[in-house]
Formats: C-alpha cells, structure tokens, sequence
C-alpha cells in the first residue's frame, strides 16, 4: 500500500461532502416527486415525462454515485491510485448533469415562449442549453480519456464552456421570466398572486444554480491542484430538478397561510390555473379569461372527525369572483 500524503483530506473531503450533498438532494427529490404525483395527475403528458425522466435520471446517478463511493472510501480506501481514478466520475457527473440540467432549461424555453410568444427569448435560452449539454457531453469524454484526474485541470477549455453556459442560461431565464411576467396587467388579484409566485420561484430557483455553477468554474480554475470542485459538481444536476419540481409544486396553495387572505382554513390543489403545456393558459390573455366554475374540495379537521367540504366559485372574464350565491 503507497503512503497516504499528509494533505490527503483536500483531495478526498470534496468528494465525500458532494456525494453527501447528493444523497440529501435526492431525499429532497423523492419528496417532491411524490407531492407532484399525488397532487397533479391530470398535468399533460409531456409534463409528467419530463418529471418522471429527469427522476430516473437522477436514480441513475445516486446508484452510480454509490458505486464510486465504496470503490472510493470501501473496498480501495487508502489507495490513492484507485481514488486518482475518474473512470466513472465521466458519466455521472459530466454527461447525466449536463442532460438533467438541458432538460430543465429546455423546459423553462418553452415556458418563456408561451409566456412572451417571443422566439428570440425562447430561442437564445435553447441554444445555451444546447452548449452546455454539448459541452458537458464532451467534457465528459474528455473525462473518460483522461483517466488520472490530476491531469483534468491542464484541459479547461471545455469545462470552463460548460459551466459558463450553463450560469447565463439560468440567469437570462430568470431575467425574463421576471420581464414577461411582470408586463402582464391582471385585474384580479387571484391571478397577481400566481404571477408574483412564479416570479418569485423562478428568480430564486435561477439564482441557485447559476451561482453554484458559477463557484464551481472558479475553484475549478483556482485551484487546479485540488479537487475543491468536486464539491459542487456532484450537487447540481440534484439542484435542477429540485427547483423544476419545486416550481410545479409551488401550484398546490395553503389557503389560510402566509400570504394568503382567507378566514378559512385548509389545501387547496391547482389553486394556480395551468394548461396542457405547464403554464398559464395562453389559449386567451390573463386580462380576457373566461367566465367558469371552478371546484374545489377543502379537508378539515375538527374535534368530531375529518369533514370534506366540496364548494364551486364562479369567476367572471376578468378573473374576479362573481357576487351571488355559491355552491
């Protein structure tokens, strides 16, 4: 067995911190995909496969993940030739958080489009995502050929792209987002509310990945001698999906919490309005939607037992609530 070097914590510590970010995030991820499963099972078709592929995807990646992890600190600890190895980090980390995170960045497009109608925004948001898939594709098999990683930090040119890419992405769509977003004038403050949620997931959920993609170029290129990058490497592809189901999710609204003006109490689903493509309906403008019943089932809980209440609301074109009787 080769001598461990005193300085071995730098090279191994990143490592193990990512793959316990990792594990923690997909924890995170099973949540959410249950919440979405139980509370959206009429979301269009499109919807729920890019949920359920970017989950596998993710499953693919932990398992991966953990295999690395007991060769790393199990069956070869102490061997730094083994760790020295990044014959597996290649796929995982290089190829499967580029596609996970073009997945998501895809998706956002088409949610601007639909938003702005604007094929300038769309399009510049698809072609990034597109160059930092490419680029993390061939990072990846730069990652492959490359098998002592030590060697990693001579050929930069590619991961540098990747990363970069990938921040300006997620930035312009949070400007946008923001943009479009904020120029619609709706009357009824239901639909205000929605619009300031989004805002509000959309520039919060942006803001995460860009920044880590951001710290990880930079140590990257800081200290090639280390391997501090690892850290966030194998947390955000974890991150993209989280914020995507965070933002699908976001629709099932507390009615009676925080920033919620009711006197009742209880869970309210699909309180936001979506259509088939997972957005607000551009089928008719915010300002012209049209009158109809909208149903909703209430639980409560009270000191005789569970009660659901079912009550149906009309609105008008404008989005308001009728006056009238209610059913």
């Amino acid at each position: 067995m080769s001598t461990i070097p005193s300085d071995v914590g730098r090279q191994t510590a990143p490592e193990l911190y990512g793959m316990l970010f990792n594990y923690g995030l997909m924890g995170s991820l099973i949540v959410q995909v249950y919440h979405y499963y139980t509370s959206f099972p009429k979301d269009s078709t499109a919807t729920k496969a890019i949920v359920y592929t970017l989950f596998l995807l993710e499953l693919t990646q932990t398992g991966i993940m953990s295999y690395f992890a007991y060769t790393i600190f199990g069956s070869g600890y102490g061997n730094l030739v083994v760790f020295d190895k990044s014959a597996l980090e290649w796929f995982p980390v290089c190829i499967l958080g580029s596609l996970i995170a073009g997945i998501v960045q895809l998706f956002y497009a088409h949610r601007l489009y639909i938003f702005s109608s604007s094929k300038i925004a769309g399009g510049i948001i698809s072609l990034l995502a597109l160059l930092q898939i490419g680029s993390g594709i061939g990072q990846g098999i730069i990652s492959k050929l490359v098998t002592d990683r030590s060697n990693l930090a001579t050929k930069p040119i590619c991961v540098t792209i990747w990363l970069l890419s990938s921040a300006v992405c997620d930035l312009t769509i949070a400007i946008a987002m923001t943009y479009y977003l904020k120029r619609r004038q709706v009357l009824s403050t239901h639909i205000n509310q929605a619009i300031t949620r989004l805002v509000r997931y959309t520039v919060e959920t942006g803001s995460i990945t860009a920044l880590v993609a951001i710290i990880q170029v930079i140590v990257f290129l800081a200290f090639p001698a280390n391997n501090f990058f690892e850290t966030p490497s194998w947390t955000l592809g974890k991150l993209y999906s989280n914020n995507l189901l965070v933002l699908l999710n976001a629709r099932a609204v507390i009615v009676g919490g925080r920033g919620q003006q009711t006197s009742d109490g209880g869970v309210y689903i699909n309180e936001i309005q979506l259509n088939s493509r997972g957005a607000i309906s551009s089928a008719a403008p915010l300002t012209a939607l049209r009158s109809k019943d909208r149903k909703k089932t209430k639980l409560n809980a009270g000191s005789s037992g569970v009660h659901i209440t079912t009550e149906t609301k009309k609105y008008n074109s404008r989005g308001d609530l009728e006056e009238g009787p209610q059913y």
